[in-house]
């Protein structure tokens, strides 16, 4: 996805990669049981998912000005926003998996990822 916005793309293509991506968040990360983390690790994973899930709306918002966008400066203002909220979803995601490491059973700790029944 970041390379399509750096390739000048009008935000058609990524429109769809966006929807992919909320599509993927809602049914794989959304989904993990935090009830089994420790009560200060699970606080964090469910801030850092609250934030994720609001900065892929506001991501799905800047595609829509970005294909909006009618004067070329306006579009480059667009793109530089889309990368940076872009980059903004990549810290706190590796920040998420941070807090999965060494857990056991839980995303970067052993194999199996609960999930909520």
């Amino acid at each position: 996805m970041d390379e399509t916005v750096k390739q000048g793309n009008d935000g058609s293509g990524l429109k769809s990669e966006v929807t992919k991506l909320q599509q993927f968040f809602q049914t794989k990360i959304l989904i993990l049981n935090t009830n089994e983390l420790p009560p200060e690790v699970e606080q964090r994973v469910q801030s850092y998912q609250v934030e994720i899930d609001k900065q892929l709306r506001l991501l799905g918002m800047d595609v829509m000005f970005l294909q909006a966008a009618r004067q070329a400066r306006t579009g480059e203002q667009r793109r530089k926003q889309v990368g940076d909220r872009i980059l903004t979803l990549m810290r706190y995601c590796d920040a998420l998996l941070e807090e999965g490491e060494g857990v056991e059973g839980w995303m970067g700790g052993s194999p199996g990822l609960p999930v909520k029944e």
